[in-house]
């Protein structure tokens, strides 16, 4: 559901209740005021009723007694009028004179008509009191009919509201219900592009694992070919020259024997590229090993790699380092700039003597090998070496030689 939708069923909730709230009240009040009109409506005939009862049953027989005894009689309430002012004509009749200061009535006649006196402002009382409550009864019973036309209308309204109410409440109920079709069917959406999208992504991922892993078994394919035609071009130009042969191999325990000892200069850690000639004068390169025990004419070697698992170095397989030689010392030139490469040039003359070769500080027409370094295209010594044909290779092709 989305948060519009949300805040509008929020409100609507809200107003539902606060004109519930308010229609309850309302009705309460009202109830009050129609209960209070009642009772005022039951009082009022109450007092009226006690009223009317006392007029008839006390000032009523009060007045009638006291008019029989001065001669007046009369049974109906009508008559009370009339025969009060006959009385009082009588009375007027027997004044005396105003300088006298009252009546010259006997005082028989004088106390009965103080007593009829008193019973007449009684009664008027009586009828001022009944005409006071007959009065508000009637204003009673128009408030009360008037609060039930306000009862009823209220229920009129009520129901009204109540339907509205209903009416909004079902309104909202339709659009909150239509957010969440409408929320569930872009999620929906959503949820089928994210999964066609990491589907698409799971397959492209597939297919650049599958090109880099084939782009890097060529690349491996190809620095293989490398090395071996590095190491091909490495003594090409000294193949005719058989330094030593591979005796007592064991290539399960990876180590062997050579023909070469101490006497034929051969020191520990020289590193020997092992080959076979092929008829026709080809070349198969089969592995490396190293130097790791001399003896007077034989020297003990560990085999550091072998090229193919099914093609291992046997017996009689040639053993070869561009740098070094069995008969005598090498003259090897360094040439170029060596700041940046495996080994520095003193670092590199070192490992050449320990060698036992030479190291030469410029090119000359005894020169055996030529090792350039960077930038070597601007040195003297490189066209030097080119004008007398001396053999030359890139360091990184050569510091192999040197071991580790």
């Amino acid at each position: 559901m989305s948060r519009a939708s949300r805040g509008i069923s929020i409100i609507w909730v809200i107003l539902s209740v606060a004109l519930a709230l308010g229609a309850s009240v309302t009705a309460f009040l009202q109830y009050l005021e129609v209960q209070t009109h009642k009772e005022w409506k039951k009082r009022a005939e109450t007092e009226a009723a006690g009223d009317e009862k006392e007029r008839r049953d006390v000032h009523f027989r009060e007045i009638q007694f006291v008019s029989r005894l001065v001669g007046f009689q009369f049974e109906q309430e009508s008559d009370i009028e009339k025969t009060l002012g006959l009385i009082g004509d009588r009375v007027v009749l027997k004044k005396g004179p105003k300088e006298s200061g009252g009546y010259n009535l006997p005082g028989k006649a004088m106390a009965m008509w103080e007593i009829i006196h008193a019973a007449e402002l009684e009664y008027e009382i009586a009828l001022h009191r009944h005409a006071t409550a007959t009065q508000f009864k009637a204003e009673s019973e128009v408030a009360a009919k008037s609060s039930q036309e306000v009862l009823n209308n209220y229920g009129r309204l009520k129901d009204e509201e109540i339907n509205e109410l209903q009416a909004n409440l079902t309104h909202v109920t339709d659009l909150q219900t239509d957010d969440v079709r409408r929320y569930e069917l872009r999620k929906s959406t959503l949820e089928a592009e994210i999964t066609k999208l990491t589907q698409a992504r799971t397959d492209l991922t597939k297919a650049q694992n599958a090109e880099t892993l084939d782009l890097n078994n060529k690349v491996n394919a190809v620095d293989t070919a490398l090395r071996e035609l590095v190491k091909q071009e490495a003594i090409f130009h000294d193949l005719t020259e058989t330094q030593g042969r591979i005796v007592d191999p064991h290539q399960d325990e990876k180590y062997a024997f050579i023909n070469l000892g101490s006497r034929d200069r051969i020191v520990r850690g020289l590193k020997l590229v092992v080959f076979v000639r092929e008829p026709g004068g080809n070349v198969r390169w089969k592995g490396e090993v190293e130097v790791k025990e001399i003896f007077a004419e034989s020297a003990k070697v560990s085999i550091t790699e072998t090229v193919d698992r099914f093609d291992p170095i046997i017996q009689g397989d040639l053993v070869f380092n561009p740098l070094f030689s069995p008969s005598r010392p090498k003259k090897v030139a360094l040439v170029g700039e060596f700041g940046k490469t495996k080994y520095s040039k003193e670092a590199a003359g070192n490992r050449i003597r320990n060698l036992g070769s030479i190291v030469q500080d410029a090119v000359s027409d005894d020169t055996d090998f030529v090792i350039v370094g960077d930038s070597y295209q601007s040195d003297p010594n490189f066209e030097k070496a080119q004008l007398l044909s001396a053999p030359w290779r890139p360091h990184f092709e050569i510091f192999r030689f040197l071991g580790d």
